[in-house]
């Protein structure tokens, strides 16, 4: 099975080239699924919500998507009124579209805010409500892997140029590791990176997306992850715009966690 995660792609602030070599790109790949990983706008204005769902449209396999800070309204009454109103016309009602496959089930987090007790709303936070949603669906899982996503990071590289906090964050890990989830997928620094990090013996995978498509980079070429899952190992593959096309820039083999 293959899964592509592009994340942070920012319509309304895109490099069009890159949109038309993604699109390419994942053509050429044909993945089982597409996972967008939150901010698929800059602003969070209709026209741009417009140009991203198009952009879905155009793509022959599935996608779902979940929401990221960008995707929320800035100085805007409609953040207050109805804050994910347009993401939900434009993108999709369900903010946390959980997928079950033959190979991997797929627990999505929304893990933008309206508001939150700090100054940078740009952050994000997982409630105890989302963590009894992880418990009540791996309940039930009886495939070979499980794998959960949100927009913003619960772990971070060094290197990396971007600081995030994630309220609940820890609490999140805990629960994660408890329902033996192999990997977690997230976006928002625009930044790639797949780090395997030990929870009281039981090893997650986590694995950020750079920008796909956004002219905000850090450090990065735009860029996306391929995952490619059999029973007992997932190859992840960092793509990397290459200023005509995407390739594959380095690839790591993760093995099942025992």
């Amino acid at each position: 099975m293959k899964i592509a995660q592009i994340s942070d792609l920012h319509f309304g602030c895109t490099f069009p080239e890159v949109v038309t070599a993604l699109r390419t790109a994942l053509e050429d790949l044909a993945p089982d699924l597409v996972i967008a990983s939150g901010d698929v706008t800059q602003d969070s204005t209709v026209a741009e919500f417009a140009e991203a769902r198009a952009f879905f449209a155009t793509l022959t396999g599935p996608v779902i998507a979940i929401p990221g800070n960008h995707d929320l309204p800035g100085f805007d009454p409609m953040r207050f009124i109805d804050p994910f109103g347009r993401y939900r016309r434009a993108i999709g009602a369900d903010l946390e579209p959980d997928q079950r496959r033959d190979l991997v089930d797929i627990k999505c987090l929304n893990s933008a805010r309206m508001i939150l007790p700090h100054p940078n709303w740009a952050n994000g936070a997982v409630s105890r409500r989302q963590c009894r949603d992880i418990e009540a669906f791996y309940a039930g899982s009886t495939t070979p892997w499980r794998m959960a996503v949100l927009h913003h990071p619960l772990v971070s590289s060094p290197e990396l140029p971007l600081e995030v906090t994630v309220f609940g964050g820890e609490r999140v890990k805990r629960v994660l590791a408890e329902q033996r989830v192999d990997l977690v997928l997230a976006g928002h620094q625009h930044h790639a990176f797949a780090e395997p990090v030990s929870h009281d013996g039981h090893t997650i995978l986590y694995v950020n997306a750079s920008t796909a498509t956004s002219r905000r980079l850090r450090k990065q070429p735009n860029g996306f992850n391929l995952l490619r899952f059999t029973t007992d190992e997932v190859r992840v593959d960092q793509v990397r715009y290459s200023g005509s096309a995407f390739e594959t820039f380095s690839t790591l083999v993760h093995r099942k966690s025992a």
